[in-house]
């Protein structure tokens, strides 16, 4: 369809040409402009794009509005939530698709999107809401100019025009044609699901209510004694039915600084979904079972000085991980005590001491508080 139009557009401008005396230049931001005002008029008069945006809000009886924007811009289709506005600079939480002009899917969040057109799905990807920033930083111009409008829960289903495809701002849509630096054609349909200032303190109150639904399942008399909020960002919980615990009722690690042990350990995001572990059985549940991965317990060189700790001979460790290894070390053990397996502990912290603002690939989301689950084994198995 695409060249279809282009070569259209470059007949209309050699039919120009030919009753002038001399031939008229154009520019490539004028051709865009005459390509795309030739598609949108084909998809206006056929009401293409009317049916398609009916089957992507799942309702039958919706139409395109058609309603200009701005600059190019083109608000296709919209639902209204009742959240609050979103705010210039705050972090939201993006669920979307991104479609060509023909409507091919180029990229999404929404695992039911993905799995049916084969949209790299991959049953391990994390789908779920994205961050982003709401800037000029970090979001195109087009974009940028329809989320700053958004309500928390409203959806928009918009066409961004190649010259709108930029961070450079303008004063008019002639002075975005001029300066055209994209050829890249957008649909968006973006729902904004939640919304924050302050990201930091987003994750940690939901690390909080995580961690209250969590305690809650030891049961009320023993949510004091096994659960420990030791720093911000960073909750700390240790297991220690088989270990005997100092005068001051907790438990003692029976190990040396210095010392090496062994561990399994499983790692997930707070929504349940497991990424990492060293359990061939727990990977299979989750469906993460790699053949070419060897699963079996890492050796951890312990140390009272987090920095000194290493994981399989690496020291590359997050720092979540590294401190949930650290406070395993409760009590100095006595001269004939030797640590017993069994010992386990989980800590769940926020994005800050684990993968940031970058996410890790496609199973760990940008700003995802993380959870990990260890137990001590006598030695690799």
């Amino acid at each position: 369809m695409k060249r279809f139009f282009k070569a259209f557009a470059v007949l209309v401008a050699i039919a120009s040409a030919a009753g002038c005396a001399k031939e008229i230049e154009t520019t490539s931001g004028e051709n865009e402009k005459r390509y795309f005002d030739a598609w949108l008029s084909v998809q206006m008069e056929n009401s293409v794009m009317d049916s398609w945006v009916a089957s992507c809000m799942e309702d039958d009886s919706y139409s395109c509005l058609w309603q200009e924007a701005g600059n190019g811009l083109y608000i296709l289709a919209e639902e209204n939530g009742t959240g609050d506005p979103v705010k210039d600079s705050s972090y939201i939480f993006v669920s979307y698709v991104t479609y060509d002009l023909d409507r091919n899917v180029l990229e999404t969040n929404r695992e039911e999107v993905s799995h049916k057109t084969g949209t790299n799905y991959d049953v391990a990807n994390y789908y779920g809401p994205k961050v982003w920033i709401n800037s000029d930083a970090s979001l195109t111009v087009g974009v940028k100019d329809i989320v700053s409008g958004m309500n928390i829960g409203d959806r928009k289903i918009f066409i961004v025009p190649a010259w709108m495809n930029t961070s450079d701002r303008y004063s008019s849509e002639e002075e975005y044609i001029a300066n055209i630096s994209s050829t890249n054609y957008r649909i968006y349909d973006i729902e904004i699901t939640d919304a924050s200032n302050d990201i930091n303190r987003y994750q940690t109150d939901l690390m909080q209510g995580y961690w209250e639904q969590e305690v809650s399942k030891t049961g009320p008399e023993n949510q004091k004694e096994y659960w420990d909020t030791t720093y911000t960002g960073f909750l700390f919980r240790q297991y220690f039915d088989k270990l005997d615990k100092d005068e001051n009722g907790s438990p003692a690690m029976l190990f040396d600084d210095d010392s090496t042990i062994y561990i399994n350990y499983t790692g997930r995001l707070l929504n349940g979904q497991v990424f990492d572990t060293t359990i061939a059985d727990t990977a299979k549940v989750h469906k993460i079972y790699n053949q070419s991965k060897t699963y079996s317990p890492v050796a951890v060189k312990w140390s009272a000085d987090s920095t000194s700790i290493t994981l399989g001979g690496s020291s590359d460790i997050i720092d979540g991980f590294k401190s949930l290894l650290k406070h395993l070390h409760n009590e100095e053990p006595g001269e004939n005590e030797a640590f017993t397996d069994g010992e386990s502990a989980v800590a769940v912290f926020y994005s800050g001491l684990g993968y940031g603002y970058y996410g890790s690939g496609s199973t760990i989301p940008a700003y995802a508080p993380l959870r990990f689950d260890i137990t001590v084994v006598k030695e690799e198995e």
